[in-house]
């Protein structure tokens, strides 16, 4: 009696557990402004290259509630001799955000950025995606250059709320499962081994069994994140 009673609440213990990884991705304080947790930021890089005005690939309107203008400006640290190259491989390093003209965030990224094939499991190749937090809110997620051996491509998130953005996640990220906006979620693992290797990308039981898997999705204003092996 003793062994099925403990059978029967195994999945409940199981579940507790689940339910105390989940965490909010950043935190919200006054006036709009937006905290980052260090843990989120393993590829966060100084940002003193973007002490000189980086160069401006392409720039792109993200206005959501018609009271504010936004625009995302993605760049290059390397000048512009390296623009052209850049163009032609969808890469860039660095973006810049502006509310109503005026730049209210620049930032460097730890590596590489591409499109966001690699988190949307090549539904979409836009260089970054948009969702939508609250009416003057939203979440900005860039995607990494695929092609370096066995870690995952960079994944960089940067929040806006009115005239403050942070960017509150920077590491590894390949998913495997993707949800957009409004129902926006991604599930994902920042290493993927020798993967690459087939085409298309094929998530075996055994490939994800034996790795830690990463979840970030919306729920409310927030983002929320929780991981699990």
């Amino acid at each position: 009696m003793k062994r099925l009673s403990l059978l029967f609440l195994l999945p409940i213990i199981t579940c507790s557990i689940w339910a105390q990884t989940e965490e909010d991705l950043f935190e919200r304080q006054t006036n709009n402004e937006i905290a980052a947790k260090d843990k989120f930021l393993g590829l966060y890089r100084e940002q003193d290259l973007l002490n000189e005005p980086p160069y401006i690939l392409k720039e792109y309107d993200v206005t959501q509630n018609g009271k504010d203008s936004y625009k995302v400006k993605i760049a290059t640290v390397e000048g512009e001799n390296w623009a052209k190259d850049m163009n032609e491989l969808r890469t860039f390093d660095s973006f810049e955000i502006y509310r109503n003209g005026k730049k209210i965030f620049a930032y460097l990224a730890g590596e590489l950025l591409h499109d966001v094939e690699s988190i949307t499991m090549e539904a979409n190749d836009a260089p970054f995606i948009k969702v939508p937090l609250s009416d003057d809110s939203f979440a900005l997620f860039f995607g990494g250059w695929p092609y370096d051996g066995g870690d995952a491509p960079e994944m960089v998130i940067a929040v806006v709320s009115g005239e403050n953005a942070k960017v509150v996640y920077d590491n590894r990220a390949l998913a495997y499962k993707y949800t957009s906006a409004p129902n926006f979620s991604i599930e994902f693992v920042e290493t993927i081994g020798n993967l690459y290797e087939n085409d298309p990308i094929v998530f075996t039981e055994s490939f994800l069994k034996a790795r830690t898997k990463h979840k970030i999705w919306k729920e409310g204003n927030m983002l929320k994140y929780k991981s699990w092996k």
